[in-house]
């Protein structure tokens, strides 16, 4: 009878441990689900896009653009064309990958892919959520990472963004590729980077900044202004040499990883080239060296209006 009892028992505990273990992954998505905005409506697909030569294209000086660059080949993104898709499937020499733009939260990430990827038209936390062909899963771009579905927290393998205007294109970067905008239906965006669909009620300042995160989350917070009387700021975030160059006049912040800052020095006058190491080498806003070297950028960087950082993010560090 005491054994009968004991087994009772042990299949009673066994199913209330079962019930407990499959009520956790629907509060876990349920969470999520609270936070999703909108519905399920892919955005129109953009795979492959033709280019232009930057003589070819019209644009404001005043218009922002991301620019992606394999070594030699610098390809720019305007938002004024991206903006419809959000989401651009992209190819280089067997490497394929995604431009993204959130026209809310103002933040640009590429990232390199198997997949097909299309805005799903749900927002997260205002942020646009891309959607992949192949497992279906929902991804946060500002998370950097699958949210909802089988890819749930991975991580996307990024590639470096760097945003500045129309202006430093055509005057520093003449024989870049542009993206077509003949292949995306028009929606009007104020070429100035003033995009009135921000949210006014969000939290904080509107101000675009460049976030530099670390493995957990922590994040070093630049802006603008902080280049106002300097071009450079050495940074060092978990034990990796960052400098950091910005320049306000032309909207354009990028980081590099160093061994050591003394090796390097500013170079004025001389834009796009911005730094030089002791060996003679001098290196462009992109990270190219004259000798075919690439300075190594930060694994997560990148744009968005300080707001939406703060929606996502709570350690945050400034440079003073």
């Amino acid at each position: 009878m005491k054994k009968l009892v004991v087994i009772l028992l042990l299949i009673t505990s066994l199913g209330c441990s079962k019930d407990g273990s499959e009520n956790t992954t629907p509060e876990t998505n349920n969470s999520i689900d609270k936070e999703l905005t909108g519905s399920l409506n892919l955005f129109p697909l953009a795979l492959n896009p033709e280019f232009n030569p930057v003589s070819k294209v019209n644009l404001s000086d005043g218009a922002l653009v991301g620019i992606v660059n394999f070594g030699a080949e610098v390809r720019v993104y305007p938002y004024a064309f991206t903006v419809h898709n959000e989401i651009i499937n992209d190819e280089f020499q067997g490497q394929k990958y995604a431009f993204t733009y959130c026209p809310i939260t103002k933040s640009t990430l590429a990232f390199t892919r198997d997949e097909i990827f299309r805005a799903s038209g749900f927002l997260f936390k205002d942020n646009q959520t891309p959607w992949d062909d192949k497992t279906e899963t929902i991804w946060s771009q500002m998370l950097i990472k699958g949210i909802k579905g089988p890819k749930e927290n991975v991580r996307f393998n990024t590639i470096p963004v760097v945003e500045t205007t129309w202006k430093t294109v055509k005057e520093y970067f003449p024989n870049a590729k542009v993206v077509s905008g003949d292949l995306f239906s028009t929606k009007e965006v104020p070429l100035d980077g003033n995009d009135t669909s921000t949210s006014e009620n969000a939290p904080g300042s509107n101000e675009i900044v460049y976030g530099i995160l670390d493995d957990f989350n922590n994040i070093r917070i630049f802006k603008y202004s902080n280049f106002s009387d300097k071009v450079t700021i050495n940074a060092t975030i978990q034990s990796q040499k960052y400098i950091v160059y910005g320049d306000a006049s032309k909207h354009i912040i990028n980081a590099f990883k160093v061994d050591n800052f003394e090796d390097y020095t500013n170079i004025e006058g001389d834009f796009p080239f911005v730094l030089r190491h002791k060996s003679g080498i001098k290196y462009d806003i992109l990270g190219r060296g004259i000798n075919g070297t690439v300075l190594e950028k930060p694994k997560f960087a990148y744009v968005a209006v300080w707001s939406a950082w703060q929606d996502f993010y709570i350690n945050f560090t400034f440079f003073d």
